[in-house]
């Protein structure tokens, strides 16, 4: 295709995505979680996005927008304590607190309660992939290997056990884990996964977690495993 026709065919299917919605949904245990959602076209998969510490889910805009033209829809979430997620029970707000309090490992209901959101919405049970950086893959890898309809799981920067959230796997889970060289933790993490045959390793020159996305090839390939496997 020339130059010409391929940046006016992008610029139409950017033209036709649809429009990020600001949304939100209560966990079982009191927290309302906000999430910016793009819904998939007809066919396609959703993968419910889980950020860093310290983070939200705006740090999934790069790959969102490029999913989005592929069709696949996501539900970035902000977790429980982080930016617009600050609403939980008996007075419990910011992240700071979490280490002491334990609360981590909990942060997996905010990943379980947008699936239940999405699941209310139409949405089916195994068209609901998961994927996080960081902590939030840690809790992605947790939900997903308890969720034997997920299509598959997306690991940006997981550790073994980060802040007591411990990393799950699920053998014949197409999972993609992704880590950098100089992030040593999370590379012998993701190592240790494709040593044991429960993921596909794809290793960035450098970053943790999104900031592997600075580098294109990366984001190309993320985006491309992504893309074909929430067509399947």
């Amino acid at each position: 295709m020339p130059l010409g026709r391929a940046i006016l065919f992008l610029a139409a299917l950017a033209a036709a995505a649809p429009t990020p919605k600001p949304v939100s949904f209560k966990t079982p245990d009191g927290w309302t979680i906000a999430a910016t959602y793009r819904p998939a076209r007809a066919g396609r998969a959703t993968l419910i996005l889980a950020h860093g510490v310290g983070s939200a889910s705006q740090e999934w805009g790069r790959l969102a927008e490029r999913l989005t033209l592929e069709g696949v829809g996501t539900l970035a979430i902000d977790l429980r304590g982080h930016a617009n997620s600050q609403n939980g029970p008996s007075g419990k707000t910011g992240f700071t607190s979490f280490d002491a309090s334990g609360e981590w490992p909990r942060a997996a209901a905010d990943l379980r309660a947008a699936a239940a959101w999405l699941k209310a919405r139409g949405v089916p049970e195994e068209r609901i992939a998961f994927g996080g950086a960081s902590i939030g893959a840690n809790l992605a890898s947790v939900v997903a290997a308890q969720s034997p309809s997920a299509p598959f799981l997306l690991l940006l920067s997981p550790g073994a056990d980060y802040r007591s959230a411990r990393l799950a796997a699920r053998p014949g889970l197409k999972t993609l884990a992704a880590a950098s060289t100089p992030d040593g933790y999370a590379y012998a993490a993701v190592r240790e996964l494709e040593q044991r045959g429960l993921a596909t390793a794809l290793i960035a020159p450098s970053g943790h977690g999104v900031q592997m996305f600075d580098d294109p090839a990366t984001l190309d390939a993320i985006a491309s495993w992504v893309s074909k496997r929430a067509r399947n």
